[in-house]
Protein backbone atom coordinates (compact mmCIF):
# COMPACT_ATOMS: atom_id res chain seq x y z
CA UNK A 1 0.00 0.00 0.00
CA UNK A 2 2.65 2.52 0.58
CA UNK A 3 3.79 2.30 -2.76
CA UNK A 4 0.54 2.98 -4.28
CA UNK A 5 0.19 6.00 -1.67
CA UNK A 6 3.93 7.20 -2.96
CA UNK A 7 2.94 6.62 -7.01
CA UNK A 8 -0.41 8.86 -6.33
CA UNK A 9 1.56 11.54 -4.42
CA UNK A 10 3.94 11.40 -7.50
CA UNK A 11 1.44 11.86 -10.06
CA UNK A 12 -0.81 14.16 -7.95
CA UNK A 13 2.83 16.79 -7.82
CA UNK A 14 3.50 15.99 -11.37
CA UNK A 15 -0.13 17.25 -11.68
CA UNK A 16 0.03 20.37 -9.86
CA UNK A 17 3.81 21.30 -11.09
CA UNK A 18 2.25 21.22 -14.97
CA UNK A 19 -0.76 22.88 -13.98
CA UNK A 20 0.31 26.30 -12.06
CA UNK A 21 3.32 27.68 -14.91
CA UNK A 22 0.22 29.35 -16.56
CA UNK A 23 -1.35 30.94 -12.88
CA UNK A 24 0.51 34.23 -11.78
CA UNK A 25 2.59 33.21 -8.85
CA UNK A 26 1.81 36.17 -6.67
CA UNK A 27 -1.94 35.15 -6.42
CA UNK A 28 -0.56 32.29 -4.15
CA UNK A 29 2.50 33.87 -2.94
CA UNK A 30 1.10 34.89 0.54
CA UNK A 31 -1.70 31.92 0.77
CA UNK A 32 0.71 29.22 0.55
CA UNK A 33 4.35 30.17 0.52
CA UNK A 34 5.91 26.60 0.40
CA UNK A 35 4.12 25.89 -2.80
CA UNK A 36 5.13 29.42 -4.26
CA UNK A 37 8.81 28.46 -3.14
CA UNK A 38 8.41 25.23 -5.10
CA UNK A 39 6.85 26.47 -8.01
CA UNK A 40 9.32 29.04 -8.28
CA UNK A 41 12.41 26.44 -8.65
CA UNK A 42 10.56 24.02 -10.64
CA UNK A 43 9.73 26.49 -13.28
CA UNK A 44 13.33 28.15 -13.68
CA UNK A 45 14.84 26.95 -16.36
CA UNK A 46 14.36 23.61 -17.96
CA UNK A 47 13.82 22.31 -13.99
CA UNK A 48 10.55 20.69 -15.16
CA UNK A 49 11.57 19.29 -18.23
CA UNK A 50 13.94 17.61 -16.17
CA UNK A 51 11.41 16.72 -13.57
CA UNK A 52 9.20 14.98 -15.70
CA UNK A 53 11.57 12.90 -16.70
CA UNK A 54 12.86 11.39 -13.81
CA UNK A 55 9.20 11.09 -12.66
CA UNK A 56 8.71 9.48 -15.52
CA UNK A 57 11.77 6.95 -14.37
CA UNK A 58 10.53 6.74 -10.92
CA UNK A 59 6.69 6.08 -11.96
CA UNK A 60 8.03 2.81 -13.91
CA UNK A 61 10.18 1.85 -10.82
CA UNK A 62 7.29 2.09 -8.33
CA UNK A 63 4.89 0.21 -10.71
CA UNK A 64 7.73 -2.52 -11.37
CA UNK A 65 8.02 -3.09 -7.34
CA UNK A 66 4.33 -2.91 -7.06
CA UNK A 67 3.90 -5.82 -9.32
CA UNK A 68 6.74 -7.98 -8.28
CA UNK A 69 5.49 -7.58 -4.90
CA UNK A 70 1.71 -8.46 -5.61
CA UNK A 71 3.16 -11.56 -8.09
CA UNK A 72 2.04 -14.80 -7.33
CA UNK A 73 4.59 -17.33 -5.97
CA UNK A 74 6.09 -20.14 -8.63
CA UNK A 75 4.91 -22.99 -7.08
CA UNK A 76 0.97 -21.87 -6.30
CA UNK A 77 -2.48 -23.14 -6.79
CA UNK A 78 -5.31 -21.97 -8.64
CA UNK A 79 -8.79 -23.06 -6.70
Amino acid sequence: WTSIFWLSMVEGGQASLVGLPPIDRTLYEASHPLTHRCTSLAHKGDNLDRYLIGRQFMVVLIVFVTNLSGAPLADAEVL
